[in-house]
Protein backbone atom coordinates (compact mmCIF):
# COMPACT_ATOMS: atom_id res chain seq x y z
CA UNK A 1 0.00 0.00 0.00
CA UNK A 2 0.92 3.70 -1.06
CA UNK A 3 1.80 5.44 2.19
CA UNK A 4 -0.03 8.30 2.74
CA UNK A 5 2.09 11.85 2.40
CA UNK A 6 -0.11 14.51 5.22
CA UNK A 7 -0.21 18.08 5.45
CA UNK A 8 -1.09 19.68 8.97
CA UNK A 9 -2.54 22.74 8.93
CA UNK A 10 -3.07 24.21 12.59
CA UNK A 11 -1.40 21.88 15.71
CA UNK A 12 -3.34 23.94 18.19
CA UNK A 13 -6.59 24.45 19.42
CA UNK A 14 -8.39 21.29 17.83
CA UNK A 15 -5.81 20.64 15.78
CA UNK A 16 -3.89 19.01 18.71
CA UNK A 17 -6.26 16.04 18.20
CA UNK A 18 -5.08 15.23 15.18
CA UNK A 19 -1.79 15.36 15.72
CA UNK A 20 -2.34 12.87 18.93
CA UNK A 21 -3.86 11.11 16.50
CA UNK A 22 -1.21 11.02 14.24
CA UNK A 23 1.50 10.87 16.31
CA UNK A 24 1.25 6.68 16.45
CA UNK A 25 1.08 6.47 12.84
CA UNK A 26 3.98 8.67 12.17
CA UNK A 27 6.04 6.73 14.27
CA UNK A 28 4.56 2.91 12.67
CA UNK A 29 5.56 4.31 9.37
CA UNK A 30 1.50 3.89 8.45
CA UNK A 31 1.47 7.77 7.31
CA UNK A 32 3.85 10.29 6.55
CA UNK A 33 3.41 13.58 7.92
CA UNK A 34 5.09 15.35 5.27
CA UNK A 35 4.67 19.20 6.76
CA UNK A 36 3.14 20.86 9.35
CA UNK A 37 1.34 24.75 9.17
CA UNK A 38 1.42 26.68 12.20
CA UNK A 39 1.94 30.59 13.10
CA UNK A 40 2.49 30.66 16.52
CA UNK A 41 6.03 30.26 17.48
CA UNK A 42 7.26 26.98 19.57
CA UNK A 43 3.98 25.05 19.34
CA UNK A 44 5.69 22.61 17.48
CA UNK A 45 7.59 21.97 20.54
CA UNK A 46 4.45 20.08 22.26
CA UNK A 47 4.93 17.34 20.26
CA UNK A 48 8.27 15.39 20.55
CA UNK A 49 7.43 13.15 17.37
CA UNK A 50 8.04 16.65 15.25
CA UNK A 51 11.23 16.50 16.03
CA UNK A 52 12.33 13.03 16.30
CA UNK A 53 11.25 12.89 12.39
CA UNK A 54 12.49 16.21 11.50
CA UNK A 55 9.39 17.14 10.45
CA UNK A 56 9.37 20.52 8.50
CA UNK A 57 7.33 23.45 9.73
CA UNK A 58 6.00 25.89 7.64
CA UNK A 59 4.17 29.36 7.86
CA UNK A 60 1.59 28.78 4.95
CA UNK A 61 0.33 25.55 3.11
CA UNK A 62 1.59 27.88 -0.35
CA UNK A 63 4.88 28.26 1.21
CA UNK A 64 4.95 24.33 1.91
CA UNK A 65 3.40 23.16 -1.42
CA UNK A 66 6.76 25.18 -3.28
CA UNK A 67 9.04 22.73 -1.19
CA UNK A 68 7.06 19.14 -1.45
CA UNK A 69 4.12 17.43 -2.14
CA UNK A 70 0.79 15.69 -0.09
CA UNK A 71 -1.71 13.11 -0.94
CA UNK A 72 -4.37 14.38 2.08
CA UNK A 73 -4.23 18.01 3.73
CA UNK A 74 -5.50 18.46 6.70
CA UNK A 75 -7.31 21.80 8.08
CA UNK A 76 -7.65 22.49 11.46
CA UNK A 77 -7.25 26.51 11.52
CA UNK A 78 -9.44 29.52 12.68
CA UNK A 79 -13.07 28.89 10.72
CA UNK A 80 -12.36 32.38 8.76
CA UNK A 81 -9.19 30.59 7.31
CA UNK A 82 -11.02 27.27 6.40
CA UNK A 83 -11.99 28.62 2.37
CA UNK A 84 -8.20 30.36 1.34
CA UNK A 85 -6.62 27.19 3.13
CA UNK A 86 -8.63 24.78 1.00
CA UNK A 87 -8.07 26.76 -2.04
CA UNK A 88 -4.37 26.77 -1.68
CA UNK A 89 -4.56 23.06 -1.03
CA UNK A 90 -7.28 22.04 -3.12
CA UNK A 91 -4.87 22.01 -6.53
CA UNK A 92 -2.50 19.59 -4.83
CA UNK A 93 -4.13 17.34 -2.28
CA UNK A 94 -7.02 15.73 -1.20
CA UNK A 95 -8.68 17.77 1.58
CA UNK A 96 -10.50 16.74 5.21
CA UNK A 97 -11.00 20.73 6.75
CA UNK A 98 -12.80 20.53 9.85
CA UNK A 99 -16.32 22.30 10.92
CA UNK A 100 -18.19 24.25 9.77
CA UNK A 101 -16.60 24.02 5.81
CA UNK A 102 -16.60 27.85 5.83
CA UNK A 103 -18.47 30.94 5.93
CA UNK A 104 -20.49 31.68 2.83
CA UNK A 105 -22.46 29.57 0.30
CA UNK A 106 -20.67 31.01 -2.46
CA UNK A 107 -17.53 29.38 -0.88
CA UNK A 108 -19.14 26.07 -0.49
CA UNK A 109 -19.83 26.09 -3.60
CA UNK A 110 -16.35 26.83 -4.93
CA UNK A 111 -15.17 24.02 -2.80
CA UNK A 112 -17.60 21.93 -5.12
CA UNK A 113 -16.17 23.25 -8.02
CA UNK A 114 -13.23 22.95 -7.23
CA UNK A 115 -13.37 18.82 -6.83
CA UNK A 116 -14.75 18.36 -9.91
CA UNK A 117 -11.95 20.51 -11.65
CA UNK A 118 -9.02 19.32 -9.51
CA UNK A 119 -10.26 15.40 -9.22
CA UNK A 120 -9.60 15.87 -5.42
CA UNK A 121 -12.36 15.73 -2.81
CA UNK A 122 -13.14 18.08 0.24
CA UNK A 123 -14.20 15.96 3.24
CA UNK A 124 -16.04 18.51 6.51
CA UNK A 125 -14.78 17.11 9.92
CA UNK A 126 -18.39 16.71 11.71
CA UNK A 127 -17.65 13.13 13.14
CA UNK A 128 -21.01 12.40 13.94
CA UNK A 129 -21.36 11.55 10.27
CA UNK A 130 -18.37 8.80 10.05
CA UNK A 131 -19.56 6.83 12.75
CA UNK A 132 -20.44 3.60 11.88
CA UNK A 133 -23.35 3.77 14.07
CA UNK A 134 -24.85 6.46 13.12
CA UNK A 135 -23.97 5.46 9.76
CA UNK A 136 -26.16 2.13 10.02
CA UNK A 137 -29.20 4.37 11.30
CA UNK A 138 -28.78 6.38 8.59
CA UNK A 139 -29.19 3.16 6.46
CA UNK A 140 -32.39 1.81 8.00
CA UNK A 141 -34.00 5.48 7.29
CA UNK A 142 -33.17 5.25 4.06
CA UNK A 143 -34.43 1.98 3.65
CA UNK A 144 -37.66 2.99 4.91
CA UNK A 145 -37.28 0.69 8.06
CA UNK A 146 -38.71 3.22 10.33
CA UNK A 147 -41.27 4.87 8.09
CA UNK A 148 -41.43 8.39 7.03
CA UNK A 149 -39.80 10.70 8.94
CA UNK A 150 -42.01 13.05 11.04
CA UNK A 151 -40.30 15.20 14.06
CA UNK A 152 -36.51 15.63 15.14
CA UNK A 153 -35.44 17.14 18.34
CA UNK A 154 -31.87 17.61 20.54
CA UNK A 155 -30.77 19.41 23.24
CA UNK A 156 -27.51 19.82 23.97
CA UNK A 157 -25.08 22.49 25.78
CA UNK A 158 -21.77 22.89 27.37
CA UNK A 159 -20.98 25.42 29.56
CA UNK A 160 -18.31 28.13 28.32
CA UNK A 161 -16.94 31.10 30.45
CA UNK A 162 -14.57 34.14 30.20
CA UNK A 163 -11.55 31.74 29.29
CA UNK A 164 -12.92 30.30 26.69
CA UNK A 165 -14.15 33.44 25.10
CA UNK A 166 -10.60 34.73 24.90
CA UNK A 167 -8.54 31.50 23.65
CA UNK A 168 -8.21 33.63 20.39
CA UNK A 169 -9.38 36.40 18.28
CA UNK A 170 -12.57 35.10 16.45
CA UNK A 171 -14.33 33.04 19.34
CA UNK A 172 -18.36 34.77 20.45
CA UNK A 173 -17.20 36.84 16.80
CA UNK A 174 -19.85 37.72 14.50
CA UNK A 175 -16.61 38.75 12.04
CA UNK A 176 -12.70 39.03 12.00
CA UNK A 177 -11.37 41.97 9.90
CA UNK A 178 -14.43 41.82 8.34
CA UNK A 179 -14.53 38.33 7.18
CA UNK A 180 -18.11 36.67 8.69
CA UNK A 181 -17.53 34.22 11.35
CA UNK A 182 -20.82 33.30 13.16
CA UNK A 183 -19.60 31.69 16.11
CA UNK A 184 -21.92 30.65 18.18
CA UNK A 185 -22.99 27.29 20.14
CA UNK A 186 -25.00 26.24 16.79
CA UNK A 187 -21.85 26.45 14.44
CA UNK A 188 -19.51 25.71 16.70
CA UNK A 189 -19.27 23.76 19.75
CA UNK A 190 -22.77 22.40 19.76
CA UNK A 191 -22.74 21.85 16.18
CA UNK A 192 -22.80 17.91 15.78
CA UNK A 193 -25.63 17.40 17.23
CA UNK A 194 -27.81 19.66 15.09
CA UNK A 195 -25.51 18.64 12.19
CA UNK A 196 -26.66 14.91 12.60
CA UNK A 197 -29.86 15.33 12.40
CA UNK A 198 -29.74 17.42 8.72
CA UNK A 199 -27.39 14.49 7.88
CA UNK A 200 -29.99 11.62 9.01
CA UNK A 201 -32.31 13.32 7.21
CA UNK A 202 -30.11 13.23 3.44
CA UNK A 203 -32.04 11.29 0.98
CA UNK A 204 -28.15 9.61 -0.14
CA UNK A 205 -25.49 8.53 2.78
CA UNK A 206 -23.46 11.37 1.61
CA UNK A 207 -26.07 14.28 1.47
CA UNK A 208 -27.62 16.39 4.41
CA UNK A 209 -31.64 17.21 3.91
CA UNK A 210 -32.43 21.13 3.05
CA UNK A 211 -33.44 23.49 5.24
CA UNK A 212 -36.47 25.53 3.52
CA UNK A 213 -36.85 27.98 6.39
CA UNK A 214 -35.54 28.76 10.22
CA UNK A 215 -37.40 30.05 13.02
CA UNK A 216 -34.88 31.22 16.12
CA UNK A 217 -34.46 32.54 19.49
CA UNK A 218 -31.28 33.60 20.16
CA UNK A 219 -30.14 35.02 23.63
CA UNK A 220 -26.74 36.87 23.93
CA UNK A 221 -25.71 36.38 28.24
CA UNK A 222 -22.27 37.03 28.80
CA UNK A 223 -21.28 40.62 27.88
CA UNK A 224 -18.04 39.05 26.39
CA UNK A 225 -19.82 37.75 23.93
CA UNK A 226 -20.35 39.64 19.99
CA UNK A 227 -23.17 36.89 19.11
CA UNK A 228 -25.58 34.83 20.50
CA UNK A 229 -24.55 32.10 23.00
CA UNK A 230 -27.69 30.92 23.61
CA UNK A 231 -30.07 29.33 20.96
CA UNK A 232 -33.74 27.30 20.61
CA UNK A 233 -34.52 27.03 17.24
CA UNK A 234 -36.69 25.24 14.41
CA UNK A 235 -35.80 24.50 10.73
CA UNK A 236 -37.49 22.88 8.32
CA UNK A 237 -36.48 20.69 5.90
CA UNK A 238 -37.86 20.94 2.54
CA UNK A 239 -39.79 17.72 3.25
CA UNK A 240 -41.65 19.39 5.37
CA UNK A 241 -39.73 18.00 8.78
CA UNK A 242 -39.51 19.89 11.47
CA UNK A 243 -36.09 19.92 13.41
CA UNK A 244 -35.76 21.76 16.80
CA UNK A 245 -32.19 22.75 18.52
CA UNK A 246 -31.75 23.81 21.79
CA UNK A 247 -28.12 24.75 23.18
CA UNK A 248 -26.72 27.36 25.67
CA UNK A 249 -23.16 28.35 27.02
CA UNK A 250 -24.65 29.64 29.97
CA UNK A 251 -26.08 26.54 32.22
CA UNK A 252 -25.26 25.56 36.11
CA UNK A 253 -23.83 21.90 35.04
CA UNK A 254 -20.31 21.58 33.19
CA UNK A 255 -22.53 19.50 30.19
CA UNK A 256 -26.31 19.47 29.73
CA UNK A 257 -27.06 16.52 27.19
CA UNK A 258 -26.75 15.10 24.45
CA UNK A 259 -30.85 13.68 24.44
CA UNK A 260 -33.06 13.47 21.07
CA UNK A 261 -36.02 11.71 19.96
CA UNK A 262 -36.47 11.26 16.24
CA UNK A 263 -39.55 10.49 15.74
CA UNK A 264 -41.12 8.38 12.40
CA UNK A 265 -43.95 7.36 11.43
CA UNK A 266 -43.30 3.36 12.64
CA UNK A 267 -40.32 3.97 14.98
CA UNK A 268 -38.72 6.71 17.62
CA UNK A 269 -35.07 6.56 17.76
CA UNK A 270 -33.78 8.05 21.41
CA UNK A 271 -30.57 9.21 22.67
CA UNK A 272 -30.29 10.15 26.56
CA UNK A 273 -33.59 8.07 27.67
CA UNK A 274 -33.16 6.71 30.59
CA UNK A 275 -33.84 3.10 31.19
CA UNK A 276 -33.07 2.55 34.62
CA UNK A 277 -29.46 3.30 35.39
CA UNK A 278 -29.41 6.78 33.77
CA UNK A 279 -29.64 8.32 30.89
CA UNK A 280 -28.10 5.94 28.27
CA UNK A 281 -25.83 7.79 25.39
CA UNK A 282 -26.61 5.00 22.64
CA UNK A 283 -29.19 6.07 20.17
CA UNK A 284 -32.22 3.16 20.38
CA UNK A 285 -34.98 2.84 18.49
CA UNK A 286 -38.11 1.61 19.45
CA UNK A 287 -40.89 0.47 16.88
CA UNK A 288 -44.60 0.58 17.52
CA UNK A 289 -44.82 -3.46 16.95
CA UNK A 290 -42.42 -3.68 20.23
CA UNK A 291 -38.49 -4.30 18.39
CA UNK A 292 -35.77 -2.50 19.78
CA UNK A 293 -32.66 -1.55 17.97
CA UNK A 294 -29.57 -0.73 20.26
CA UNK A 295 -27.54 1.35 17.69
CA UNK A 296 -24.30 2.26 19.69
CA UNK A 297 -23.24 5.04 21.66
CA UNK A 298 -22.68 8.24 20.46
CA UNK A 299 -18.58 8.96 19.23
CA UNK A 300 -17.00 11.60 21.59
CA UNK A 301 -15.10 14.75 20.24
CA UNK A 302 -11.92 13.08 19.64
CA UNK A 303 -13.07 10.11 17.45
CA UNK A 304 -11.13 9.85 14.69
CA UNK A 305 -13.24 8.17 12.11
CA UNK A 306 -13.32 11.10 10.08
CA UNK A 307 -9.40 10.99 9.86
CA UNK A 308 -8.93 6.96 9.36
CA UNK A 309 -11.77 7.79 6.32
CA UNK A 310 -9.64 10.34 4.78
CA UNK A 311 -6.54 8.30 5.04
CA UNK A 312 -8.27 5.36 3.45
CA UNK A 313 -9.71 7.35 0.69
CA UNK A 314 -6.37 9.40 -0.12
CA UNK A 315 -5.06 6.04 -0.83
CA UNK A 316 -7.27 3.78 -2.37
CA UNK A 317 -10.25 6.71 -4.30
CA UNK A 318 -13.52 7.24 -3.35
CA UNK A 319 -14.91 9.75 -1.19
CA UNK A 320 -15.60 10.22 2.53
CA UNK A 321 -19.20 10.16 3.25
CA UNK A 322 -19.60 13.85 4.89
CA UNK A 323 -19.19 15.68 2.00
CA UNK A 324 -19.45 19.70 1.36
CA UNK A 325 -22.81 19.18 0.09
CA UNK A 326 -23.53 17.58 3.08
CA UNK A 327 -22.45 20.41 5.53
CA UNK A 328 -24.00 22.48 3.42
CA UNK A 329 -27.36 22.61 5.07
CA UNK A 330 -25.78 23.83 8.65
CA UNK A 331 -24.18 26.21 6.97
CA UNK A 332 -27.28 27.60 5.14
CA UNK A 333 -28.95 27.86 8.42
CA UNK A 334 -26.38 29.66 10.35
CA UNK A 335 -26.16 32.43 7.81
CA UNK A 336 -30.40 32.32 8.20
CA UNK A 337 -29.69 32.36 12.29
CA UNK A 338 -26.76 35.33 11.44
CA UNK A 339 -29.89 37.89 10.05
CA UNK A 340 -31.99 37.14 13.20
CA UNK A 341 -31.65 39.79 16.27
CA UNK A 342 -30.13 38.86 19.43
CA UNK A 343 -32.21 39.36 22.73
CA UNK A 344 -30.53 40.37 25.68
CA UNK A 345 -31.59 38.23 28.68
CA UNK A 346 -32.97 40.30 31.70
CA UNK A 347 -29.99 41.10 34.42
CA UNK A 348 -32.00 39.68 37.28
CA UNK A 349 -31.57 36.24 35.36
CA UNK A 350 -27.97 36.34 35.42
CA UNK A 351 -25.65 34.48 37.96
CA UNK A 352 -21.98 35.70 37.91
CA UNK A 353 -19.86 32.61 38.90
CA UNK A 354 -16.27 31.75 39.46
CA UNK A 355 -14.91 28.67 38.85
CA UNK A 356 -11.39 26.83 39.08
CA UNK A 357 -9.77 30.39 37.73
CA UNK A 358 -12.34 31.57 35.05
CA UNK A 359 -15.72 33.21 35.09
CA UNK A 360 -19.15 32.06 34.09
CA UNK A 361 -22.57 33.68 33.17
CA UNK A 362 -25.39 31.70 34.21
CA UNK A 363 -29.36 31.54 33.03
CA UNK A 364 -31.53 30.96 36.02
CA UNK A 365 -34.27 28.80 34.65
CA UNK A 366 -32.61 28.13 31.71
CA UNK A 367 -33.21 24.40 32.83
CA UNK A 368 -36.13 24.69 32.88
CA UNK A 369 -37.50 27.12 30.24
CA UNK A 370 -35.65 24.87 27.46
CA UNK A 371 -36.34 21.58 29.01
CA UNK A 372 -39.83 22.45 28.69
CA UNK A 373 -39.88 23.87 25.39
CA UNK A 374 -37.86 20.54 24.50
CA UNK A 375 -40.53 18.73 25.67
CA UNK A 376 -42.91 20.51 24.20
CA UNK A 377 -41.39 20.89 20.76
CA UNK A 378 -41.70 24.71 21.16
CA UNK A 379 -40.01 28.13 21.07
CA UNK A 380 -39.54 30.54 24.43
CA UNK A 381 -41.27 33.53 24.00
CA UNK A 382 -39.00 36.66 23.76
CA UNK A 383 -37.26 37.68 26.98
CA UNK A 384 -39.11 34.75 28.59
CA UNK A 385 -36.46 34.97 31.61
CA UNK A 386 -37.62 38.33 32.62
CA UNK A 387 -41.33 37.08 32.99
CA UNK A 388 -40.03 34.43 36.08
Amino acid sequence: MKQVKILLLGIGGYGSFYMNALSEKIRDGSVALAGICEVTPGMEERYPVIREKHIPVYKSPEEFYRERQADLAIIATPIHLHYPHVKACIAHSNVLVEKPVCAAVEEAEDMIRWERETNHFVAVGYQMNYDRNLLALKEDILAGRLGKPVCMKTLQAFKRGYHYYHRNNWAGRRTVNGYPVNDSPVNNSSAHQFQNMLFLLGDAMDRAAEVASVDARLYRAGSYVENFDTAALKAETCEGVPVYYYTTHNMKEDQWGPMSEFRFEDAVVYLGKDYGQGPLLNYVAEWKDGTVRDYGPVPTAWSMQKLEDAIECAQNGGHPVCTVQAAMSHLQTVLMLSKMPVLPVDENALIQEEKDGDTFCRIDGVEEAFGRCYREQTLPEGRFWAEK
